[in-house]
Parts: C-alpha cells; structure tokens; sequence
C-alpha cells in the first residue's frame, strides 16, 4: 500500500500537454542525464516534496473540468505503485483519461513486468496513452507534444487513438504561462528558440515540461 507519491510539480489545469484539459503531474527522480533536459531539478529522488495520495486524490477529482491526467517526470515508472493507486482511486470517482511520458521504451517497461515487477505492469494497465524514450537533443524537430522525433506515441486503449495524428507531431508547439504561487511556470514543450529566448529574459522563473 502507498501512502505517498515525490513530486516535482502540480499543475491542476492545463491544454498544453494532451487533448482537451488536463491535470498534470511531474514525479520527482530520474535516474537519466539526457542533454538538454529541461527539467533538471526533477532528477535528484530526494528533492520536491512528498505529498500524501489521498489528498492529492481530493484535489483531482475537485477539480472541475478536466478530462483526463498527463504524468511525467522526473521518471514516472519510479513510482509506478504509487501511481497505480493514485490512478485506482481518482477513477473511482471520475472517469479520467491516463497519458504518461516515460523515457523508458514500452519494451522495456513490458519486459520489467514479465521479469516480476508487477507495479510497472499494473501503470501500464491503466495508462491510455504512453510517450515513451528518452530525450535526444539532436534528434529534436520541433514537433508537437513530445522532446524528439525518437519518442514514440502508443495507444494503449482506443480512448485517445483517434486523436494522435491531430495532436502529436506536427507542427507548432503550444506552450503556457501559469503563475504557480512564487514561480512562473512555463508548460507544455517549447521549441528551442523559443525556450532559449525565454530562459535569457526569465532567469529566475520556473521551467516544467515534458522531456
């Protein structure tokens, strides 16, 4: 039973990171040192802040009109029993869609659940939609809703399937201003020029994205 989840940040409302509104959430941990990552601050485990599941289960299905959750990290799978109860729980009261960014392949993820860690397995039984892979800067076109043209979109349930080809890898990408109690948060996947302008006029703000 998990009783707590390591968060790096919440974001109750949001249309930057998936179809239609969504609650967010940046786990805290990741064990990858990709170049160019935009989120830096969620590497270390033992940062951000640890919040107690039920009432971050209180606040979600508070929230009025969302449609559905968009997790990333940090690592999400660090914490996928976590998750896995956060997700139980939230439906229960509502019917919310499911979309996490991994920077592990699916692969590997359903290869970790074969070999017995069932929590990963679990995770990905209740997620909709999976973005999967690591961030590649070389590799970064500029493209909607994910870092690098490497990450993968995968359909895990047909809720969002008719939707990826309008929303995920093409052009122009759309980014938010939210001002989160002391910090300026920019949400969603910037392109880089765009992201280089913003760091240069805003050093002392926030950056939370999906990479």
């Amino acid at each position: 039973m998990h009783d707590t989840l390591g968060l790096y940040l919440l974001m109750p409302g949001t249309e930057a990171l998936g179809p239609y509104r969504r609650f967010a959430i940046w786990t805290q941990g990741c064990p990858r040192q990709c170049p160019g990552c935009m989120s830096p601050e969620s590497r270390n485990p033992e940062d951000g802040v640890l919040i107690k599941i039920n009432d971050l289960i209180q606040q979600i299905t508070a929230t009025p009109e969302i449609e559905g959750l968009t997790i990333s990290g940090g690592e999400p799978f660090l914490q996928a029993g976590a998750l896995g109860e956060l997700i139980r729980q939230v439906r229960r009261n509502r019917d919310l869609g499911v979309i996490i960014y991994t920077g592990f392949q699916l692969e590997e993820l359903q290869s970790k659940a074969g070999k017995g860690e069932g929590e990963i397995g679990e995770l990905l039984g209740l997620c909709d939609l999976l973005i999967d892979g690591p961030y590649i800067e070389k590799l970064n076109d500029g493209l909607s809703l994910r870092g690098s043209s490497n990450q993968r979109i995968h359909a895990l349930t047909g809720r969002y399937a008719s939707l990826i080809s309008q929303y995920y890898g093409v052009p122009n990408r759309k980014v938010e201003l939210h001002l989160n109690q002391n910090d300026l948060v920019l949400v969603g996947i910037p392109g880089q020029s765009a992201l280089t302008a913003w760091r240069a006029k805003n050093q002392k703000w926030e950056v939370k994205n999906e990479w």
